[in-house]
């Protein structure tokens, strides 16, 4: 069973260019039955990404204010509460899944999340804080454990 990393990010967005080191690492050492992509895209247009692949594991960057920057979570996109966006233009990864599978359309049916707690997001430059860039190597095997429970047919 072949699975996606699904790596989002902006190399020009300071911090939001974390799940791009992530792929880097991942391709360096590629796991048997794992694909890497990266997408700067967002909303519906992720699943455009995901198409063909039944278990996706999605790296990025977020911001919630509850942990310090650098924290690496790794959940399932059930677990994520994240609120609806003002349109339909601008709505979040889980709502878009609930939307595309209200509709009927084919989603993944497993979708894990390796998120990095992001520092600077907002500011046009290259270049990671210290804090993220020291998280890279947590979100990578993160993101290895959750691919290569998804390759077993495990449902994390």
């Amino acid at each position: 069973m072949k699975v996606l990393v699904l790596c989002l990010g902006n190399p020009l967005r300071r911090d939001d260019a974390v799940a791009l080191r992530v792929a880097d690492a991942l391709e360096s050492s590629p796991a048997p039955g794992v694909e890497v992509r990266r997408s700067a895209r967002a909303g519906l247009y992720l699943l455009d990404d995901m198409e063909g692949f039944d278990r996706v594991v999605v790296v990025d960057a977020v911001r919630t204010g509850a942990s310090a920057p650098g924290a690496v979570h790794s959940l399932a996109l059930e677990d994520l509460r994240a609120p609806e966006g003002p349109s339909p233009h601008a709505i979040g990864l889980p709502s878009a899944v609930a939307r595309a599978r209200a509709a009927g359309a084919a989603v993944p049916s497993h979708i894990h999340l390796v998120l990095v707690e992001a520092e600077i997001l907002d500011e046009v430059g290259e270049g990671l804080t210290p804090a993220v860039a020291a998280a890279v190597p947590d979100a990578v095997d993160a993101a290895r454990k959750a691919a290569a429970a998804f390759a077993a047919g495990s449902d994390l």
